[in-house]
């Protein structure tokens, strides 16, 4: 039920992302923001549905290392050569960007030790309110340091 549920979600996001993606010119700030709006999403998805499905074989701290290890991956990788068109190798972009997320990882975690540990509440809806709290955080964090002024002035 929840991977159906998932899936239909996914499928409206994409194709409102899509018809978005369609107004606006290629060179905008706007559609850089949009991309990485849409990134998100994916990641979001992704990364959420990663950890529920772990939480099924393992406890929610190995969980969310896995979840959060599958999501910076995914995200490092649309973002530098989607949303930001990076394409040369650098390693300063790279510790950067992991940098940060290591930062949304401490984040979450605590979160997710509050609500877990100490408020008693599932491992599934905890992370749940972790989400936009993280997600904050890694969107200024990458806007303003991982991929800079430089990636936003093209």
């Amino acid at each position: 039920m929840l991977r159906g549920s998932m899936k239909n979600i996914i499928q409206i996001v994409c194709t409102s992302i899509t018809m978005c993606n369609r107004a606006l010119t290629e060179n905008s700030s706007l559609m850089q923001l949009s991309k990485f709006g849409f990134v998100g999403l994916l990641n979001t998805a992704l990364g959420y549905g990663a950890f529920l499905l772990f939480l099924n074989y393992t406890n929610y701290m190995v969980s969310l290392i896995i979840a959060h290890i599958i999501g910076v991956l995914h995200s490092f990788i649309w973002n530098k050569y989607w949303t930001f068109k990076s394409s040369k190798i650098k390693l300063d972009e790279f510790v950067k960007f992991n940098s940060v997320y290591a930062i949304v990882f401490v984040a979450n975690a605590f979160v997710l030790i509050l609500f877990v540990n100490i408020l008693k509440v599932d491992p599934g809806i905890g992370q749940l309110v972790a989400l936009p709290i993280v997600t904050v955080i890694s969107f200024i964090g990458h806007k303003y340091w991982s991929f800079g002024k430089l990636h936003y002035d093209s």
